[in-house]
């Protein structure tokens, strides 16, 4: 027999969006579905929330997505209201650790703030570094020079990240060994190349997917995720129903507990017509 399943969680690149940044016309219908059926909706992203925000306005989702899991679990907001539920910070004396060290590499990263109004500077860089520069032109309006990071101090920060290739950012996560932090390396649809993103020990999409199944009184038998890449890694291993679009990094592949389509075929429509009962294409 079926389990009701009455949250889908969904991660966004590579998963419910096509390579270009569109939405396919059946992943919009399955996101109308869950709504119409009582099935509450779930982004859970790398995205801070000037982004995510910044998406949803694009594509027209607000009436079809309840909530955002942000920073891969630094945050979870109810879209409608633009209510934080839940929230963490990223200790200032942490990320002073964590910055040192890739110093001593010779690296420096771009520090994520949160933008609580859509006009709050968000985004905090002192020296140009691999690809960071991109990152920085691409959040002209929400970006800040700092000299030093004790400048941030009672700012609410939740990431570190830093662009530029795969073997460079793993390189840049080597030197991050033994802090208590934790590290995901991604492709990116909108930066260059790969985004190296840093969080504090024990944060991942699936702590925010818990908090936000604790807010709704559900366990996590009632809920489904879907994802791609290694920052999904956690929430697919530890929802029971963990869905793996065919396009997803090898490990991703490994611990879902089944495998749809691709992004490029609509395979998130295709796992909810699977799951949620009554879904036509």
């Amino acid at each position: 027999m079926s389990l009701v399943y009455r949250l889908v969680i969904t991660d966004i690149d590579g998963t419910l969006l096509a390579d270009d940044g569109s939405l396919p016309p059946d992943n919009r219908a399955a996101l109308a579905h869950c709504r119409a059926r009582g099935v509450r909706t779930c982004l859970a992203t790398g995205r801070r929330w000037t982004t995510c925000r910044r998406l949803l306005e694009r594509l027209d989702l607000s009436g079809l997505i309840d909530y955002c899991i942000l920073n891969n679990g630094m945050m979870v907001k109810e879209v409608a209201g633009d209510r934080t539920l839940f929230r963490r910070d990223f200790p200032l004396d942490l990320l002073l650790r964590t910055a040192e060290r890739l110093n001593a590499a010779g690296l420096d990263p771009i520090v994520l703030g949160h933008n609580h109004d859509g006009a709050t500077t968000d985004v905090f860089h002192r020296r140009d570094c691999l690809l960071n520069g991109d990152f920085v032109a691409k959040n002209a309006g929400h970006e800040r020079h700092v000299d030093e990071w004790r400048e941030l101090q009672g700012e609410h920060l939740v990431e570190l990240v830093l662009i530029g290739t795969r073997a460079e950012l793993e390189a840049a996560a080597g030197h991050l060994a033994g802090l208590d932090v934790e590290t995901a390396i991604l492709r990116n649809t909108y930066y260059l190349e790969y985004m190296l993103e840093i969080t504090p020990k024990g944060v991942s999409k699936l702590l925010g997917a818990d908090e936000l199944l604790g807010h709704l009184g559900l366990s996590r038998h009632q809920a489904l995720a879907v994802g791609d890449s290694h920052n999904d890694l956690a929430l697919l291993a530890g929802i029971p129903l963990s869905i793996a679009v065919a396009n997803a990094d090898p490990h991703v592949l490994a611990i879902a507990h089944e495998v749809t389509a691709s992004n490029a075929e609509a395979g998130f429509a295709q796992a909810i017509r699977r799951h949620i009962p009554d879904f036509r294409l």
